[in-house]
């Protein structure tokens, strides 16, 4: 269940400019209302090591220091690749949802993801994917949330008829099909 986002901007598609630290202790002040959260994903570009501590590690500290679950590496796929499955494919299975109820609500404390996410344009290049370049950060977050525990449609059940056969019978009378 997603029910609470801190966005971080100053303006669309401006970031505030913080450390990793800052941003470790910003979650970590609010996760403290909530400390029975089972778990959190981050891009996995954020464990990317390049000559020092990776942004995760550098968040992960602040969330330890406060007795809280680490962030592990998130599924970024995007689209489907050689029969996987893509994150804005098992996005947009659960906006659908099941048996006529979506599996992600949003509550009007998504002021971000309400804004952002219907105005998201497909990729001229990918039209399978969305458009990089327009403001997605938020609909990436939902993306690695719903690919860290992917949906499967659960078939509908069936109602098996007996194959009982038919076969052509002449009746003399009327030169109909019955069953046998």
């Amino acid at each position: 269940m997603r029910y609470r986002e801190w966005y971080g901007a100053s303006a669309p598609n401006v970031g505030l400019k913080m450390t990793a630290e800052a941003v470790g202790a910003g979650i970590a002040q609010r996760e403290s209302r909530d400390p029975n959260l089972r778990y959190g994903v981050l891009d996995p570009a954020c464990f990317k090591e390049d000559g020092g501590p990776s942004i995760a590690e550098r968040i992960n500290k602040e969330l330890i220091a406060a007795r809280l679950r680490p962030f592990h590496a998130a599924d970024n796929s995007r689209v489907p690749h050689r029969g996987s499955m893509g994150g804005w494919d098992q996005l947009r299975s659960r906006l659908v949802g099941q048996d006529g109820r979506p599996m992600i609500y949003c509550f009007s404390m998504h002021a971000d993801s309400i804004r952002t996410i219907p105005a998201l344009q497909h990729d001229p290049a990918r039209p399978e994917d969305v458009n990089t370049e327009s403001e997605d950060h938020t609909a990436d977050e939902w993306r690695y949330a719903c690919m860290s525990r992917p949906f499967v449609r659960v078939p509908v059940a069936r109602t098996s008829v007996p194959d009982v056969g038919y076969a052509a019978y002449r009746s003399a009378a009327a030169g109909d099909w019955k069953l046998y």
